[in-house]
């Protein structure tokens, strides 16, 4: 009789074990759905903008805006004049991916890593970069200020270090390692801004600029 039980046994640890296998592995897939839906519903935010700010007439401040909100772009030129006058061209919100795909071209030309630098070259026009993301329950955000990116991208100077030597007390001057401080990114993300949207929009800024910059 016992012989006879073993199977019987063996044959319902079995079926235990392959119902909770089913409840654990049903429970996991489900917890995984869960989850994906609750990232789902998070909010996707991509808000970047550019400042440009004038020390001499006619233009006092250009700024540039871009957002996206769960899919949903909208951009914004506004330009304000000396005198007083102010142009705001707003392109109406829409579901498509011009603002992603402009983020992503910022984000290869080097948004996250460009830095704050001391004002240099052509000083007369500041530049501030904004930028924040908010994407499955994360963000992060940054402000970079800089004058003359031109200056930055191709003149910006040379870092010289100096290597001690224990065996020569005196470094030689002569023979400096220089590391180049160009940076074209600078120059870059302000040509991604410049150049961002379709015709229609562009010759809308520049038909802007012109009036401004003429007093009109």
């Amino acid at each position: 009789m016992r012989r006879n039980l073993v199977p019987a046994a063996i044959g319902i640890f079995a079926t235990i074990m392959f119902v909770a296998g089913l409840f654990f592995y049903r429970h996991t897939d489900l917890t995984k759905i869960d989850q994906m839906a609750k990232i789902q519903q998070m909010p996707s935010v991509i808000n970047v903008s550019l400042t440009l700010q004038y020390d001499k007439p006619p233009i006092y401040r250009e700024t540039y805006s871009m957002k996206d909100v769960n899919g949903v772009s909208t951009a914004q030129y506004q330009i304000h004049g000396f005198n007083g006058k102010l142009i705001t061209i707003t392109s109406p919100p829409d579901r498509n991916y011009t603002v992603s795909f402009f983020f992503e071209k910022t984000v290869q030309d080097g948004i996250w890593q460009i830095v704050n630098t001391p004002a240099r070259g052509d000083t007369s026009i500041v530049y501030t970069i904004k930028v924040y993301q908010q994407v499955n329950g994360e963000h992060g955000s940054r402000t970079i200020a800089f004058t003359d990116p031109h200056y930055l991208a191709r003149q910006a100077g040379h870092q010289y270090a100096i290597h001690l030597d224990p065996q020569k007390p005196t470094p030689d001057l002569l023979h400096l390692h220089s590391t180049s401080l160009a940076d074209p990114r600078y120059e870059k993300l302000v040509r991604d801004f410049r150049t961002f949207g379709p015709p229609s929009f562009r010759k809308k800024v520049a038909d802007a600029q012109r009036m401004v910059r003429a007093g009109h």
